[in-house]
């Protein structure tokens, strides 16, 4: 281990997190969830067609851990982050191009820039498995800030920019914001593993996946990672709910998006911070409680504008708190020194997509019985009680996860 990470001063800073995760974020949320879906309705493509192509485009989100390997193969993280989100670029350039035409070929550039950009993610997660112990929080709490936040600013912003240029600067300057933060790569300190026959390196990526897969400790993780706790599915239906507060359409915009994106990366650089303090478990937990109790807020309150924005704003604010405290529990669980880090990182990290699914349809059901209250008193119900539950499961387990926390640091 460097004299470095024995400090608890990270090599690689913080803030370079929000740099490397900015290309994700604008990617996948920003040009491929915003730009694009406003692109093909401006050209007239009917809603149905264009939740097609989304619904197709979001497959690799879902199943990155299966390309994920692929970083952990050989070279610098750094190339492979260069090297993903350079070709990404390519891909989103050429699909905003292409929202004017083939609706075939824009799906196809979609789906295989969201791969890239999902490799890279899997490689900048890697990076972060390198941080100490000490600054795990921080660390993620910037991570989800430059993924967050950058994809509700280079949403809002291409959007506006769709207004004023024509398709092929429009073009140019997606590709940009998409592959200029990566740039920031280039600033990552790295210490590659000693090179492996191809034999003993499948070997040995295999042995690595499954010291962190059948682990008691990564056990009890996945148990918390896909509890319905922090996943945050308000966020995909907020703007629904609008007719039910009497919200105008001007305050939908904001809140569903630039408003929104920030409050959840600002929360969760906050978050970051809180979890350098306490146990990401327990940060966790507290936070999903947090949540609860302003989603039980909106649903007893009077159905008002005011209600609808306040209540989103701080659902939001706790909710990037949580998104914070997810990602450094998955630190957490791997550990540092890993050679399969990135596909540790990206099977962990799938996991939380699966409450984001449950809990949307869960929400369905709420709303389907009481309308907007039931869907929020099953986000209030999940969040707070699920919370409860993480707070004493982590108090209870407390002491052997400081302990495994410190042995995997003194490992590295």
């Amino acid at each position: 281990m460097s004299q470095a990470a024995k400090s608890g001063v990270s090599e690689n800073p913080t803030w370079l997190f929000v740099a490397l995760a900015a290309p994700g974020g604008i990617a996948s949320w920003g040009i491929a969830g915003l730009l694009i879906p406003f692109l093909l309705r401006k050209h007239g493509v009917s809603v149905d067609r264009i939740a097609a192509v989304s619904a197709v485009a979001t497959i690799p989100n879902a199943w990155s851990f299966l390309w994920s390997p692929v970083a952990d193969l050989g070279g610098k993280r750094r190339t492979w982050i260069l090297f993903t989100n350079g070709l990404a670029a390519v891909c989103f350039g050429v699909a905003v191009w292409e929202a004017s035409g083939s609706l075939e070929v824009l799906t196809v550039l979609l789906v295989a820039g969201n791969v890239l950009s999902s490799l890279g993610g899997s490689t900048i997660g890697a990076v972060l498995t390198t941080v100490p112990a000490e600054v795990r929080g921080r660390s993620s709490g910037c991570y989800q800030l430059g993924n967050l936040g950058a994809g509700a600013i280079g949403g809002g912003a291409s959007i506006s920019l769709a207004g004023a240029l024509g398709t092929g600067p429009l073009s140019l300057a997606v590709a940009a914001a998409v592959f200029l933060p990566a740039l920031a790569a280039f600033r990552i300190v790295e210490r590659p593993h000693p090179h492996l026959p191809a034999l003993a390196l499948f070997r040995a990526l295999a042995r690595d996946v499954r010291d962190v897969l059948w682990s008691w400790r990564a056990l009890a993780g996945v148990v918390i990672l896909c509890s319905p706790v922090g996943a945050g599915a308000l966020t995909n239906l907020i703007s629904s709910l609008a007719p039910d507060f009497h919200a105008p359409s001007s305050e939908v915009a904001w809140i569903t998006g630039l408003g929104g994106g920030l409050l959840l990366g600002i929360g969760s650089l906050l978050g970051g911070h809180i979890c350098d303090r306490i146990d990401s478990r327990t940060a966790y937990g507290l936070f999903g409680i947090f949540a609860g109790v302003v989603a039980l807020w909106m649903a007893l309150g009077s159905h008002t504008p005011f209600l609808y924005g306040a209540g989103y704003a701080g659902y939001a604010l706790f909710t990037g708190f949580a998104y914070a405290a997810f990602t450094a529990m998955v630190l957490d669980i791997l550990g540092q020194g890993r050679r399969a880090a990135a596909t540790g990182f990206s099977v962990l990290g799938s996991f939380g997509n699966l409450p984001v699914s449950y809990m949307t349809w869960l929400d369905g059901v709420g709303y389907k019985h009481t309308g907007a209250r039931g869907l929020l008193g099953v986000e209030a119900l999940a969040n707070g009680a699920g919370g409860l539950l993480l707070v004493l499961f982590a108090r209870f387990y407390a002491r052997r996860w400081r302990t495994a926390k410190l042995e995997s640091t003194a490992a590295a």
